[in-house]
């Protein structure tokens, strides 16, 4: 993925500027500054009405005659919606159906939709997967994966409601390149999503992990890891704790 460099400097240039900022009332343990001074901002606890919605993204696909196969894209959407805990009104289309002639009378339909709003909580916990795109792009994402992404593994896990000690971790975007952030105006990029709660400091008595903010390659691209040399790539600071069960 092709980015601009002076908007990932000025992005840099902004967490430094955030940690710089907490740094005199950054509650305990918050994220560390690495040694470059660029670093993910301090997390500090939020407000109900500072917390930014889920948003979620969302692509069925069907198979067979046509009328088959859109009914088998919906149906799709239906249960990957259902499955993450929104309902109808929650979702609507937004591309499709979009049709593929593969053979005979075979196609192949594609439907996308966004649903947004507070999902149905059915579970305490959701897994933070890092995936990786064809092109060596990655995102972390308690979500579904997008069409021609893999999973390489998890990060830990995220409560999918507030706990004691815990902030909102959100999914950002600058010139198309993904990343995480405990602040819910993605340090002035563009917002994507909540995804859920971790730790910004190590909590006592709980398993737990560092969550790191790391970039790699001649254009930076971000990634995020529990390693905090960032598997020998370069750090973008310390985003905070994420539970580990």
């Amino acid at each position: 993925m092709r980015r601009t460099s002076g908007l990932r400097t000025a992005l840099l240039a902004l967490t430094a500027a955030l940690a710089a900022a907490v740094t005199a009332a950054a509650p305990a343990g918050a994220a560390p500054a690495d040694g470059s001074g660029s670093a993910a901002p301090a997390a500090a606890p939020a407000s109900a009405a500072s917390v930014g919605p889920v948003v979620v993204y969302l692509t069925g696909i069907g198979g067979g005659p046509q009328n088959i196969a859109a009914a088998a894209a919906y149906d799709s959407l239906n249960r990957q919606a259902a499955e993450y805990g929104f309902n109808g009104s929650q979702c609507r289309v937004t591309l499709g159906p979009v049709y593929q002639y593969i053979t005979a009378n075979y196609w192949q339909a594609m439907i996308k939709a966004t649903c947004s709003g507070e999902p149905a909580v059915s579970t305490p916990t959701r897994s933070l997967n890092r995936l990786i795109g064809p092109n060596g792009e990655h995102i972390s994402t308690i979500w579904n994966v997008p069409p021609g992404y893999t999973v390489e593994g998890s990060l830990g896990q995220l409560y999918t409601s507030p706990r004691e000690g815990t902030v909102p971790l959100y999914h950002c975007v600058v010139r198309k390149d993904n990343f995480l952030s405990a602040d819910v105006n993605c340090e002035g990029q563009t917002y994507v999503s909540r995804l859920g709660w971790f730790y910004p400091g190590q909590p006592s008595g709980v398993g737990s992990m560092p969550l790191m903010r790391c970039m790699v390659g001649k254009q930076r691209e971000f990634f995020e890891s529990n390693t905090t040399n960032c598997e020998g790539q370069t750090s973008g600071g310390q985003l905070g704790w994420i539970f580990t069960g």
